[in-house]
């Protein structure tokens, strides 16, 4: 990310002002006009002889100068005049920013902003502007500098530029529609360069992503692999670039919602060619994610690790919510969930295997808040895993849901749990004259994952932990099963 200077003006930093403490502001919005002007009885030289020569009477003469901005600034009890030029406000605007004092270098850029628009320093201090307010999270305010940037300045290299950077605010601020149609015109009417046309691309991908438009993402995406294996080869993309691991996570993302996107519904013909479909994009999902996790990115590796245990989650969840006959009993119900945790205990066992890996390689790894929100995800959905692996409430619970239609986002309600935990262990003291039997209780064994001495050995375990043909074996046996 680079920061306009408006030229190499710079000599010496000099002290800050305080905008906040300004007692009146009176501007030149353009040039100061100094106007020399003699009247009958005298007359006046302007200049040093040359062509200018002698002022003759009732002639006037005009001098401009650069905008300069005039006001009242209270110094204690001393009220000062103090003229500032377009210069001066954005050489401090520039020395807060590089200082990290982003609120003091928006102040400076404001006031050229509104006071200085014939400046030279007018579009490098709605850039920089900008990028300051990004710093300072406020979005909103980002968005306007850019925008400015973008329909005053669109030629330009710096118009471009600020392309990329409201597409990214508008990402922040969740108009992600937005950011798909910036893009897309961009991408159509510019002649980009290919590093240009890879990020256009990414970004326009992870905004479809939030949309839910898994099959445009995918080309988005694709499209970025594709372009850079075209490129000669000195010139492509590393496999760790930035791009890329975004580009393989991007991909995962598209077929996982691909796959998530299928329910499973009777008759049992239909189910298991829907099966065979999600066992499909499974594959693919698997295999992108895997592309990004070896990568070691501090942010998407950790991402894509925790996708690659959801995704197992996520398959098995499907088919355990999968459409049951109406008119089983109450005897043929328990014998199918019996089996069905039976012939998918596979899926289970290998998705918890992963989230206990990638939490300790993501641990080492993640650099940033939101890599730190894949790993809390990662250890979060990790216990959801085990619960529902080894807690007899919690599966006996589920059954209830997938035969009353309901959503088994409810398994982990906090309230309803702490209920039903309550009542089981009413019942269970009714049966037993009020004695707890503390063998019949919840199994509450903590946290297991694995702690893997090297960062690279983590990683390749837990890509190599995933079979990407279990899950395809797994779907037809359940198939078969629900056509008995």
């Amino acid at each position: 990310m680079r920061i306009l200077t408006g030229g190499s003006i710079f000599l010496l930093p000099v002290e800050t002002f305080g905008v906040k403490q300004a007692i009146s502001y009176m501007a030149a919005l353009s040039a100061i006009t100094l106007v020399f002007t003699t009247g009958l009885t005298g007359c006046a030289t302007f200049g040093a002889g040359g062509d200018d020569g002698d002022i003759q009477a009732g002639e006037t003469r005009v001098m401009e100068t650069d905008p300069v901005l005039i006001r009242a600034v209270k110094h204690g009890d001393e009220t000062v005049m103090e003229h500032l030029s377009a210069e001066e406000v954005f050489e401090r605007g520039y020395y807060a920013f590089q200082a990290r004092r982003y609120e003091e270098a928006v102040e400076n850029y404001e006031l050229i902003v509104e006071y200085f628009e014939e400046s030279r320093f007018f579009l490098p201090a709605l850039y920089n502007g900008g990028l300051a307010y990004e710093r300072m999270e406020k979005w909103d305010d980002a968005a306007r500098f850019f925008q400015i940037v973008v329909d005053r300045f669109a030629d330009t290299d710096e118009g471009l530029n600020a392309q990329f950077r409201l597409a990214q605010v508008h990402m922040e601020l969740g108009k992600f529609a937005e950011v798909v149609d910036q893009l897309s015109q961009l991408l159509d009417d510019r002649e980009l360069s290919f590093f240009d046309r890879v990020e256009a691309r990414v970004l326009q991908g992870l905004a479809l992503l939030e949309l839910d438009e898994w099959d445009l993402a995918l080309e988005s995406f694709q499209a970025v692999r594709d372009d850079n294996l075209e490129q000669p080869r000195r010139e492509r993309l590393e496999p760790d670039h930035r791009f890329m691991v975004m580009a393989n996570f991007g991909m995962g993302r598209a077929n996982h919602g691909l796959m998530n996107e299928i329910p499973l519904v009777l008759p049992p013909e239909r189910m298991k060619i829907d099966l065979e479909r999600k066992a499909e994009f499974h594959q693919d999902a698997q295999i992108a994610y895997i592309r990004a996790l070896r990568e070691h990115h501090p942010k998407w590796s950790v991402a894509s690790g925790y996708k690659i245990g959801r995704l197992y989650q996520d398959f098995y969840m499907d088919i355990f919510v999968a459409e049951i006959p109406d008119d089983l009993s109450d005897e043929e119900l328990a014998m199918y969930f019996r089996e069905l945790r039976k012939q998918t205990q596979v899926l289970m066992d290998k998705g918890l295997r992963v989230y206990e890996r990638n939490l300790s390689f993501s641990r080492r790894i993640a650099r940033d808040d939101q890599a730190e929100e894949w790993v809390d995800a990662t250890a979060l959905h990790m216990e959801r895993m085990r619960a529902f692996l080894e807690d007899p409430l919690v599966q006996s619970r589920a059954e209830r849901l997938v035969v009353e239609g309901g959503d088994l986002e409810e398994l982990w309600d906090t309230s309803y749990y702490a209920r039903e935990h309550v009542g089981a262990a009413l019942r269970e003291a009714m049966g037993a004259i009020g004695v707890f039997d503390d063998d019949d209780a919840p199994d509450q064994e903590g946290d297991s994952a694995d702690q893997q001495a090297s960062g690279d050995a983590a990683s390749d375990e837990l890509s190599g932990a995933v079979d990407v043909d279990v899950h395809h074996s797994v779907a037809v046996q359940k198939g078969n099963f629900l056509t008995q």
